[in-house]
């Protein structure tokens, strides 16, 4: 097995790209001790950290050379980072609940929002840039294989 490493590396800066905009998501665009966020607070959160992500593969499809190979990996590593970072921020933040359940509660919640939506948008993303890619032309399959 052969690992990929300009593909792990566009990864690794699409997710820190994502992750950068997932903690402005989360910190700034939610509301903070004002009070509960609202419904359209937490869609207008999930819209900037998906940006984030598709800008995010896009960043790590330069990264990786403009190539197929790989655009997979590099939507996985970013949907992991993005969601990650940007649960951690939101937990560190002030608008987090002083009790443990609601709290606990919380973090799976955006745990679970985030990893849905950065993973469709995140995959999307991947899914078309592959046809953009220089790499694109496969030779065509034996007969046999058909």
């Amino acid at each position: 097995m052969r690992f990929n490493w300009m593909a792990i590396l566009g990864g690794l800066a699409g997710g820190v790209l994502a992750g950068l905009v997932a903690v402005y998501a989360t910190t700034q665009v939610l509301p903070g001790d004002a009070g509960d966020p609202t419904t359209w607070s937490m869609v207008w959160c999930g819209a900037v950290a998906a940006v984030g992500g598709a800008l995010g593969v896009a960043a790590g499809w330069f990264v990786n050379g403009r190539r197929a190979r790989g655009l997979g990996g590099i939507a996985a590593i970013t949907t992991l980072l993005g969601t990650l970072v940007g649960t951690y921020a939101w937990s560190r933040s002030d608008a987090v609940p002083e009790r443990a359940w609601p709290f606990l509660v919380g973090v799976m919640l955006m745990l679970g929002a985030g990893l849905v939506v950065l993973a469709a948008v995140c995959g999307l993303t991947a899914a078309l840039l592959r046809p953009q890619s220089l790499d694109d032309q496969m030779p065509p399959a034996p007969r046999d294989q058909l």
